[in-house]
């Protein structure tokens, strides 16, 4: 799809590649930041300026799957045509409301990585903005991340209440884009499942059994014994090793001592924890 860009957003380029750094992209959902981030960085890379993305969208995730927050280093034009993550962080929820402090430590996370291999780092956020809750997580990942660019995605003023704790940081105001569609729960739903789908393709995955004298269970970033689990057929899993996402499962069942999943890992090596979440692919 041809993206057409807004006015202000060559205004936008332009201070991007005088400053560089960082840029945290704020938006409510359907706004166009993800959009606008794609288009950014086709002209960036077209301009011989190393640009990475870190998506912390968990909800509709375009760089890597529903639940995680993923980067991927742009270099030149033939990294435009594989769209797709190099790494990614296990979160366990599509609902950035119930996992903030994790939100917030993902996104650090892979800000981090980005940030030593790129002359600018786009961060594309959840369109979590209202209440509290939004400007809890928001501020939080201005605080943890210290970006040198806000970009503000508004149709009004939505954003207004965020902003106006945000002190020596430029804030970019950009109308949201004509382009952005609405998007209902069911198109949501269904965006969700094939992105799933084409991850866990039928002919790429194996069954595997691990138990836990050989890795740690967690949930919500929080120790767990599979004794005390009550997760059902379905549920995601994230395969780590420490805090890294190696790949992501599903549940086949719990055990008393292990767990049996599947998932497109070719072994178990490296893999010292299971991250079990609220996302559950049998629904």
């Amino acid at each position: 799809m041809e993206i057409v860009p807004e006015p202000e957003w060559e205004g936008l380029l332009d201070e991007l590649i005088k400053k560089k750094g960082t840029a945290l992209l704020l938006g409510a959902t359907d706004s166009g930041k993800s959009t606008l981030a794609k288009y950014l960085i086709k002209r960036l890379v077209t301009k011989n300026i190393t640009v990475s993305l870190v998506d912390a969208d968990v909800g509709q995730s375009t760089l890597c799957l529903p639940g995680t927050i993923s980067m991927k280093i742009f270099y030149d034009r033939s990294d435009l045509e594989h769209f797709s993550f190099e790494r990614m962080y296990f979160v366990g929820a599509i609902n950035p409301a119930t996992r903030i402090p994790l939100m917030i430590n993902g996104t650090k996370r892979m800000v981090d990585i980005c940030e030593g291999k790129s002359e600018i780092a786009l961060v594309d956020t959840t369109g979590l903005v209202s209440g509290e809750l939004g400007k809890v997580l928001k501020i939080g990942k201005v605080r943890a991340i210290k970006p040198e660019h806000i970009i503000a995605v508004q149709r009004l003023d939505e954003l207004e209440h965020i902003l106006s704790l945000i002190e020596g940081i430029p804030i970019h105001r950009i109308p949201a884009s004509r382009m952005a569609k609405m998007r209902d729960r069911e198109a949501r739903v269904r965006y969700r499942k094939r992105k799933f789908l084409e991850y866990f393709k039928e002919t790429e995955v194996s069954e595997f059994l691990i138990d836990q004298r050989d890795v740690k269970f967690f949930y919500n970033d929080e120790f767990i014994t599979l004794r005390e689990t009550d997760f059902q057929e379905g549920t995601l899993l994230g395969l780590n090793h420490n805090d890294d996402t190696v790949a992501l499962g599903i549940l086949v069942e719990v055990a008393d001592t292990s767990v049996t999943f599947k998932s497109r890992i070719p072994s178990l090596k490296g893999i010292n924890r299971v991250v079990f979440s609220d996302i559950s692919l049998n629904n």
